[in-house]
């Protein structure tokens, strides 16, 4: 019974962190694809009440444009 307590107290943890880690990898790493997926994770995770999916989404946005930008920056020099 304390196990599915537990459990409905962090709805869609492992979606929040599989987010956050595509956020962060976008950075430097296809930011299309890994940005892309950690907003889709983190928005998931969010719809679902948990609170960390808003950081993954925010974290995966922000990897998708300094990562085109910083992509950018190298193959024009």
């Amino acid at each position: 019974m304390n196990q599915i307590q537990s459990n409905n107290q962090k709805p869609a943890q492992g979606l929040a962190i599989a987010g956050l880690v595509c956020g962060i990898i976008a950075f430097l790493l296809i930011p299309p694809l890994f940005g892309i997926l950690g907003i889709v994770f983190g928005a998931v995770s969010w719809s679902k009440g948990n609170n960390l999916g808003r950081t993954a989404t925010i974290v995966s946005i922000v990897g998708l444009i300094l990562g085109m930008i910083i992509g950018a920056m190298v193959m024009s020099s």
